[in-house]
């Protein structure tokens, strides 16, 4: 059994498709792997052989691909990975279901792509 946490600095990620990668537990080994993008996520995890992914929030189309693919959700989390990690495999990690479904995007003054959103991810 697999588990993949998303990861921004060691920390679950409070936006699935803008995480910087995510970690992969099977209960004894850590893996670390590089996000390849918004889309990709979903179909590189199934690709690790992962049966679970945990996320702060997640959008709605996110949620419907991983869910197309077979891959439970755990969402609404905070923490740290590890502790994210240990906590499903202790049957201890409870869902809180954050759904972000309202995205409104705009440029910020550094010419990056910012991101708001109106629901529980805080972005």
């Amino acid at each position: 059994m697999k588990i993949a946490v998303v990861s921004e600095n060691n920390k679950i990620s409070q936006h699935f498709g803008r995480a910087e990668g995510f970690f992969v537990y099977d209960g004894t080994n850590k893996e670390y792997h590089k996000s390849n993008g918004h889309g990709a996520i979903p179909s590189q995890l199934k690709e690790l052989g992962v049966e679970f992914v945990a996320c702060g929030g997640i959008g709605e189309g996110a949620l419907n691909n991983l869910k197309s693919l077979d891959i439970k959700v755990f969402s609404g989390l905070e923490g740290f990975c590890d502790d994210i990690a240990d906590g499903f495999f202790k049957h201890i990690l409870v869902n809180g279901e954050a759904v972000c479904n309202s995205h409104e995007h705009h440029h910020e003054h550094h010419h990056g792509h910012g991101h708001s959103c109106n629901c529980k991810c805080g972005k």
